[in-house]
């Protein structure tokens, strides 16, 4: 073989090599396809598309959250019909401060992104409710034996049972205690 075909082909090799490295570093994440969304305070919920995604500060993979799709312009676009972006909405929500909201794209996204929330300074978490109070427990013998002492009431009122039955019963009862 010549050496100048040996050349192009270890050339063409080196190449393709060089390309096909090239395309496994392209579906690695680093540090540039990952950012962190944060919050001042921290621990606000953060929905992207009225969908939440977790709360602040939290780390998100921009091919999840914000993947690139073809979107038609906007008023603040340059000249173009449509472009092939990152492009959403971004919402945070902390209890006792104004929601934040905004449409970000690929240049938004491009680097952390840090929201100073307007938080009302006065604002007080709601208190939970405390259960409702119940009367006093009382032993539950007591309260059966309330419970036959007024049923054997009632048999008497009724009819059903004789005032000797009742006094009868009752003295059983009562002295059960």
């Amino acid at each position: 073989m010549p050496a100048c075909h040996n050349t192009l082909t270890l050339t063409l090799l080196a190449l393709a090599v060089t390309a096909s490295l090239a395309g496994c570093a392209a579906n690695q994440i680093g540090p540039a396809d990952r950012i962190t969304i944060d919050s001042e305070p921290q621990g606000a919920q953060v929905f992207v598309a009225d969908k939440q995604i977790g709360v602040t500060p939290v780390v998100v993979v921009l091919d999840d959250v914000f993947p690139m799709h073809w979107t038609s312009r906007t008023k603040k676009d340059d000249e173009g019909f449509a472009f092939y972006r990152r492009l959403d909405t971004l919402t945070i929500k902390q209890a006792g401060c104004e929601t934040y909201s905004a449409q970000v794209n690929t240049n938004n996204l491009a680097h952390d992104i840090k929201i100073g929330l307007k938080c009302d300074p006065n604002y007080k978490p709601p208190v939970a409710a405390a259960p409702p109070s119940s009367a006093p427990a009382q032993p539950a013998e007591a309260s059966t034996l309330e419970q036959r002492l007024q049923r054997l009431e009632t048999l008497k009122q009724k009819g059903l049972i004789s005032d000797e039955e009742y006094r009868t019963q009752r003295q059983r009862v009562l002295g059960e205690i």
